[in-house]
């Protein structure tokens, strides 16, 4: 090959004959892109040198050499040596186009390790080349059709454009997966757990069908652990062989196994420098004498007794398990080697990434502190507790070696930060409060200190809203939490599905919590509201008007002028509170009006515990949560309300998580007040509660004197009768969710879709709880926290149902919404 390339460069090479001579000066020509300095450091010639023929082909060799010219001229002017050279033209832009399953990022990468990318000299000769590595790339994937189509462009200033078309073609699948030799396990056992697989209704998402040589060889490696991790510890892979039809679209795949005996374990020692006492340490092992063997509890013996000395300073210990098979008794002896090397403490905690966050905010979930021995449970609580901070997306904590020490480490801390401040004038809609219009400033990091800042006005149909919100949650270094609420709403309870009947709200409140462990707190509240009521004699529930009248409330009567002929002329509502004698009965409507206001003086106590892994859509952990709200004495009326909260979250695999909620609510009155007042009841049904059940519409409904419907009304089916669901005492929910990835979508987001089944009711009290009475559903469930405001969708089947019961299988919201 060097022959070759030396005769093509003497074929390419222009060389006036010369005697030898002294060389005075030199002289570049023709270089435009190559720095003259460049070319005289490869140059073998220097002035004041005496050169010959011999000397002038070196010197054309060595430039030929670098790749940067076309051709090279050496000739004399005088005792002046010119040296004439024509560049090679440079790659002024690279365009990929058509590839689908290799990134364009990937591709690139490749041809700039081959010496092709852009400000690099063009090599004709190596663009075949590069050519024959790009349909290997793709024949690595199995697509065994592609096809890969280069031109070049020239461009002024001798520059060219690579341009590189590639048809992909077909993807080859993998039509059959056969495992010879294996006796113990089936096949299905083994393909279960491989990347690769044949055609099912799932591989339009998944691609398991496609071919590729380094998911083969990671299959390959996962069958070898699958039977190293039940005994079999001569297992081995003699053979695979990969078939493709000669259409190039079908794929058969054989690998062949010898499986050997299974094997038990034998001794079990721990060596070395142990730091702790062996006793404590062989608790933590997970292999045990005359256990089956298996190599994956071996790595979890080792990653138990890291994690142990980790946790002590001993950053970087290394356990090393040295095996010894013994044949004949069919066990394998394992000895681990301990090594705790020196004792680290942490130098600095650094930051970065948290461009509006303050430092401070940081640093107070901190739990590894600087100047202190090292701790790997403490770093990872710290991860925890930024993660579940709303205003950071993803945490990354690395803990490398100072440079030059052997016994300190840097703990950096590497967040990625949300768009935690808002200001948004939107639309929502959902089936229950229609079209909202919202506006709203909402800061959950209040110029980077963590603090938490609403304000929201709110409108539809039948409600009005106005709230203020703003909370400290590091009011002192203990990390207690201060809060102040204000908020107004007006409501028409019967559009939201409730019985019919009007409130208006105002409420002033403090919220104070506080910690007790890592992962407990303590919530406390107070707050004074002022609650209007207002019922009417025609269209709300008896029962309603029983309990209002019950509670203090009294009747206005309204007196409505005689209808004009005109109803344009129709003067407004003329409230009055006392009856009217001058009123004639047969020209004036005389409907009755219900109104009470209330004064409550409310507190609130509530413990929580929150292990969950971050903000959004976590992945493992659990929430629990006992708290009681009251009404204090002196209030209107007196009542309590005590509520339950549960949620476990469990990963079953990488993929699959399963969540279980469940929720128990149940209230009363106190003093003079008998019962838990109506307004207060628990409510159930709808997207947030049980799926597949209109808002607000499951437990206790008291419908209306059937006088006041219509003939059309009456003839109906009961559902779609009017009809008052008032709530109850007492509430039970239920809810498992099986969370799946969702597709095109990247791990980590706001977004989730889950497979669920809900159950629960609200009953008058507990006494008239039966469990027959519980409205359940199963259906699909999408939620995502959009930009625009949280989405949820579900599309849910309602199941004991009864013939009361408002159900929707479609049910959604977006925005801001009520």
């Amino acid at each position: 090959m060097m022959k070759k390339l030396i005769v093509l460069l003497f074929l390419s090479a222009s060389l006036q004959a010369m005697e030898s001579f002294f060389v005075e000066d030199m002289r570049i020509t023709g270089a435009d892109r190559i720095s003259q300095g460049t070319i005289f450091s490869y140059l073998p010639i220097e002035r004041g040198d005496t050169i010959d023929e011999n000397d002038v082909k070196t010197a054309i060799r060595e430039l030929f050499a670098t790749g940067y010219f076309s051709d090279v001229k050496l000739y004399r002017e005088n005792n002046v040596l010119v040296i004439n050279v024509a560049e090679r033209a440079a790659i002024a832009a690279i365009d990929i186009d058509g590839n689908k399953s290799i990134k364009t990022e990937e591709l690139m990468s490749g041809l700039s390790n081959l010496g092709m990318a852009e400000g690099e000299v063009y090599d004709k000769l190596q663009l075949e080349r590069i050519q024959n590595e790009l349909v290997r790339q793709f024949y690595s994937r199995g697509k065994y059709n592609v096809k890969v189509d280069t031109n070049v462009q020239e461009l002024e200033r001798n520059r060219v454009r690579i341009n590189i078309n590639i048809d992909e073609g077909k993807s080859a699948k993998i039509r059959h997966i056969k495992i010879v030799g294996n006796t113990v396990f089936s096949d299905e056992e083994l393909i279960e757990a491989f990347e690769s697989g044949t055609s099912n209704w799932l591989s339009w998402y998944s691609q398991n069908d496609q071919y590729s040589k380094e998911k083969l060889n990671g299959d390959l490696e996962i069958l070898k652990s699958y039977y190293l991790n039940r005994g079999y510890v001569d297992a081995d892979i003699e053979s695979v062989q990969v078939t493709i039809s000669d259409d190039k679209k079908n794929i058969y795949i054989t690998a062949n196994i010898q499986e050997g005996e299974p094997y038990q374990f034998g001794k079990i020692e721990l060596t070395g420098e142990l730091i702790f006492d062996k006793e404590l340490l062989e608790t933590f092992l997970a292999s045990k004498e005359g256990e089956t063997f298996s190599q994956q509890l071996n790595e979890v013996s080792v990653e138990s007794i890291k994690a142990i000395l980790s946790n002590r300073g001993y950053a970087f210990a290394e356990i090393q398990p040295v095996t010894r098979i013994n044949a004949e008794e069919k066990t394998v002896d394992v000895t681990y080697f301990v090594n705790p090397g020196k004792r680290v403490y942490v130098r600095r905690v650094n930051f970065e990434g948290n461009v509006k966050t303050k430092d401070e905010v940081l640093r107070r979930e901190m739990r590894q502190f600087e100047g202190a021995w090292f701790s790997q449970a403490l770093v990872d609580r710290s991860k925890l507790r930024l993660q579940q901070k709303p205003y950071f997306e993803e945490v990354t904590i690395e803990t490398p070696r100072v440079p030059g020490s052997d016994d300190q480490i840097d703990v950096n801390v590497s967040v990625v930060e949300r768009n935690s401040g808002q200001f948004t004038f939107g639309l929502g809609y959902s089936q229950v409060s229609g079209l909202t219009i919202s506006s709203s400033v909402s800061l959950q990091n209040l110029l980077g200190t963590g603090n938490t800042l609403s304000v929201a006005v709110n409108r539809s149909g039948f409600f009005e809203r106005l709230n203020f919100f703003y909370q400290d949650p590091f009011f002192n270094d203990e990390g207690v939490s201060v809060g102040y609420s204000l908020n107004f709403t007006t409501i028409d309870q019967g559009e939201a599905n409730r019985a019919r009947f009007n409130s208006r709200n105002g409420s002033l409140g403090m919220q104070v919590s506080f910690p007790i462990t890592e992962y407990d707190r303590i919530f406390t509240s107070f707050s004074y509201e002022r609650v209007g009521l207002r019922a009417f004699d025609s269209i709300t529930a008896d029962a309603i008007i029983e309990d209002l009248v019950d509670l203090g409330g009294y009747a206005y009567r309204c007196a409505l002028i005689a209808r004009p002929e005109d109803p344009a002329d129709l003067p407004p509502l003329t409230e009055q509170c006392d009856d009217d004698p001058t009123l004639d009965p047969d020209t004036v409507k005389v409907p009755e009006e219900y109104r009470r206001s209330f004064t409550f003086y409310k507190a609130e106590a509530r413990w929580s515990r929150d292990s969950r892994n971050r903000f959004f859509n976590p992945t493992r952990g659990s929430f629990h949560s006992i708290g009681i709200e009251a009404s204090l004495p002196s209030s209107t009326a007196e009542f309590y309300k005590i509520n339950l909260r549960e949620n476990f979250i469990f990963p079953l695999t990488d993929n699959l998580v399963l969540s279980l909620r469940g929720e128990l609510g149940y209230g009363d009155g106190y003093g003079d007040t008998p019962t838990l007042p109506f307004f207060e009841n628990f409510i159930a049904g709808g997207v947030n509660s049980i799926r597949g059940y209109e808002d607000n519409t499951l437990g206790p409904k008291s419908s209306i004197n059937d006088e006041f419907l219509t003939a059309a009304e009456l003839a109906e089916p009961l559902t779609s009768r009017p009809g008052d669901p008032i709530g109850g005492s007492f509430k039970v929910l239920g809810s498992a969710e099986l969370v799946f990835p969702t597709p095109f979508a990247k791990a980590g987001n706001a977004a989730r879709i889950a497979w669920f089944v809900d159950a629960g009711n609200v009953f008058d009290g507990i006494d008239d709880f039966e469990a027959r009475e519980l409205r359940m559903s199963t259906g699909v469930a999408l939620k995502w926290q959009a930009p625009v405001g949280p989405i949820v969708l579900s599309y849910a089947f309602p199941f004991n149902t009864d013939r009361r019961d408002r159900t929707e299988k479609l049910q959604f919201s977006f925005g801001n919404t009520f």
